[in-house]
């Protein structure tokens, strides 16, 4: 195939796509030197050639390797790391290779395509431009390889949605939509863009929709209109959500009658670029910063969601951005203290799970603030909303995964019982009887996109952070298990965990001398490096990565129930310990500890995504494990009181108490005769709280095994966490030292 060929078919092609605002794929297929040829014709056509036309002037990305030393100099090369940065950019032409040096001994188990580069970068492309992925000839033809998210992505190549062109092929692929008349449908769709052209330049802020207008003033309303009516907007990628926010904002300073505090919050101050660069093409009095914006008319300023919460700062309104990618209780602890909030968020896109936000959020809205508003935008700005690339996109990384709607009731009036020592009777946990667990082999999920497609739905809402990366993991990683739970056919729930421990002897002693890391081994590797347990890789583990029940019908005990059955299968396979990692909040911990789980580390630096501390649970399922278990949970609670005062001084009372409650060996101290005296003493006023503080501490510590009572914790933050009088009394709203004395005499009175 001569490259003139295909040279006059990608001009062709770009015709195609600027009318009719698309955008393409296009697989190479071939050896480095053919692969090469084709890629210098693709940068003539969709950039160099475009030179002289200003609105198509737009750089272009090469991630992957690049030997050939014009397309070196000509692209811009991205990497693993560095793609981040270019989210917020327009491009005309994106180069993706799916290897990146793998080592040839893995070549025929997995591929290192970096499917979470490849689905973001995909954005940054304009109408009329493409994205090129190069794919050997070797990897095409996966009938045989170990890959198999790689299989399933080369059988999704084969639809209607991308150009595959192939070495081996003499025959270009028809552009089948240009063999309609030529003339009319030129004129038609010219037309068309001339009068979007024409409407765009009249609509108010800046906006470049009508969508993004009625977003706009929606927004401007949430700040001029009653309190407590949050705005949630939301959007898949490339609607023009985050310059809506912008716009906003915009608006909102230029009108103000008077000083404006805006605050604006997201996951990462990477997450804002867009809003920021935004704001300085439309804000060209103000002082544009990173991270803050000063105008006449007032400010706006970023706070990392845990600073804003600590600090608790004035603001006129609350912007949340990408609000999925932020712990859904924290964003309601926001509700609690402001007003006036918008949240805006990718529903499905590359940011995170945002189907499990929308879904859990509105239960909370709605409970809390009934008069909440919502608006999604459905209108891509920079390409058409048929676009082939981006429903090539959502299919192979099932970002267009729909969450299936149930309508049945889930109890059971029977008191059930264990029905043998390898089953579970679901009526036990007042569930009914047509529930049952089943273990899914990668070959069944390959085998069905329908079932594929339904158990991704279901567990993208365990995590606030999913990305095609985890379907990659999913299909392609030999340790890992997939348990559902069905309700007669229909998936309720979805497990995903990962086999660990019992790995070489000599990668051990690598680990322990801190000179290596072994990937998927971070529970044993966990327990060796931060609890000082030297035998952790002896044991067999579990470690449940995603655990998640349909948002529908959460609540009902369906995840205990779901996590016996497998700690039960767990048992059977001979394993020493079932465990988590998670982003801890006191719900999730309470999920853990009730299912029979202890804690055995909480990280002392808190996660920058949730803005959570990590903990880990483990479970132990044989007599030995449960010896080892009882000394690394007994050397956590000793720790603990020393953490409180330091490491874990801002960690949230309720996690606090959440903890200690799940402690049962707190309940067998003893306090002492003398003991009571003292704390006597303090309670009828005759000694100070200074001089009484290790009675209080200790009866504080047994007393957290008891029931919870939202008045305990004020004396955790006081007690255990040494917070000043001056910090309690602003966080629980008391008037001073006097008052704060009183509650704690009067709760330790009444317990």
């Amino acid at each position: 195939m001569l490259n003139e060929g295909f040279y006059h078919w990608c001009i062709q092609l770009q015709q195609l796509t600027q009318a009719k605002r698309w955008r393409s794929l296009i697989v190479l297929v071939g050896d480095e030197v053919w692969t090469t040829g084709q890629l210098e014709t693709c940068h003539r056509v969709f950039i160099s050639d475009q030179s002289t036309k200003v609105t198509l002037n737009k750089p272009g990305l090469f991630y992957g390797d690049i030997d050939d030393i014009y397309l070196s100099s000509q692209l811009t090369h991205v990497n693993r790391k560095t793609y981040n940065q270019y989210l917020g950019s327009e491009q005309s032409l994106v180069v993706f290779t799916v290897d990146n040096n793998i080592p040839s001994q893995l070549a025929n188990i997995e591929s290192d395509f970096d499917v979470d580069a490849f689905a973001a970068l995909s954005g940054t492309l304009v109408a009329g431009s493409s994205l090129v992925l190069i794919i050997s000839p070797s990897q095409f033809n996966t009938s045989l390889s170990k890959d198999y998210f790689l299989q399933r992505f080369i059988q999704q190549l084969g639809k209607d949605n991308c150009y595959v062109i192939n070495q081996e092929q003499a025959l270009l692929p028809k552009l089948l939509t240009l063999q309609e008349p030529a003339t009319s449908r030129e004129t038609s769709i010219n037309d068309g863009e001339l009068a979007a052209v024409k409407c765009l330049s009249t609509l108010p802020y800046g906006c470049m929709t009508q969508e993004q207008v009625l977003a706009v003033e929606v927004m401007l309303k949430v700040l001029s209109g009653h309190r407590d009516r949050p705005l949630v907007l939301t959007a898949d990628r490339g609607r023009g959500k985050s310059t809506a926010l912008a716009l906003a904002a915009c608006q909102m300073l230029k009108n103000a009658q008077q000083p404006l505090k805006i605050i604006i919050t997201a996951a990462s101050k990477q997450a804002l670029t867009i809003f920021f660069q935004q704001i300085a093409q439309h804000l060209p009095t103000a002082k544009v910063t990173a991270t803050q914006v000063e105008h006449p008319n007032g400010c706006i300023t970023f706070y990392p969601i845990d600073r804003l919460l600590k600090e608790q700062p004035e603001a006129s309104i609350i912007l949340v951005d990408e609000a999925a990618a932020i712990p859904v209780y924290l964003l309601q602890q926001l509700l609690s203290i402001y007003h006036r909030l918008i949240f805006s968020t990718t529903i499905h896109g590359y940011e995170g799970a945002g189907r499990g936000f929308s879904i859990k959020f509105r239960q909370i809205l709605q409970r809390l603030m009934p008069h909440w508003r919502n608006m999604h935008i459905n209108e891509p700005v920079r390409w058409a909303i048929d676009d082939p690339l981006e429903k090539f996109i959502f299919d192979s990384c099932l970002l267009n995964a729909q969450l299936p709607t149930y309508n049945h009731a889930l109890t059971s009036n029977k008191s059930g019982v264990m029905v043998d020592d390898n089953s579970i009777d679901p009526s036990a946990f007042n569930l009914p009887s047509s529930l049952n667990i089943e273990l899914i082999s990668v070959e069944t999920l390959l085998n069905s996109e329908v079932l594929l497609q339904q158990v991704f739905s279901v567990l993208v809402t365990a995590h606030y952070q999913t990305s095609p990366s985890d379907l990659k993991l999913l299909l392609n990683n030999s340790a890992i298990s997939l348990f559902v739970l069905k309700q007669e056919s229909d998936i309720v729930g979805v497990a995903m965990l990962m086999r660990e421990g019992q790995v070489d002897e000599i990668l051990v002693e690598q680990v322990l001398a801190n000179k290596r890391r072994l990937r998927d081994q971070f529970l044993p590797q966990s327990l060796m490096m931060h609890c000082g347990i030297k035998t952790s890789f002896n044991y067999s583990y579990q470690r449940v990565m995603r655990i998640a029940i349909h948002p529908e019908i959460q609540g009902q005990g369906l995840g205990q129930y779901f996590l016996k059955c497998i700690e039960q299968h767990s048992v059977m396979q001979n394993i020493d310990f079932i465990g988590a990692s998670f982003a801890g909040n006191s719900e999730l911990v309470k999920f853990w500890q009730q299912a029979g789980f202890s804690l055995a580390r909480v990280g002392f630096s808190k996660d920058k995504a949730s803005g959570e501390h990590s903990c880990l649970v483990t479970k132990a399922l044989t007599p030995n494990a449960k010896n080892l278990q009882h000394a690394f949970t007994e050397q956590f609670y000793l720790q603990l009181s020393y953490w409180l005062t330091d490491e874990f001084k801002d960690m949230p009372a309720k996690l606090v108490w959440q903890l200690l409650n799940g402690n049962t060996e707190l309940k067998r101290l003893e306090f002492t005769p003398e003991l009571a005296e003292t704390l006597n003493d303090f309670t009828s006023g005759q000694r100070q709280f200074s001089s009484c503080i290790y009675a209080l501490h200790r009866w504080l510590i047994s007393h957290l095994t008891e029931d919870f009572d939202a008045g305990v914790l004020p004396l955790i933050a006081r007690i255990l966490q040494k917070h000043s009088i001056e910090q309690v009394c602003k966080q629980y709203s008391f008037t001073g030292k006097k008052s704060l004395n009183q509650h704690l005499i009067h709760y330790i009175s009444l317990h």
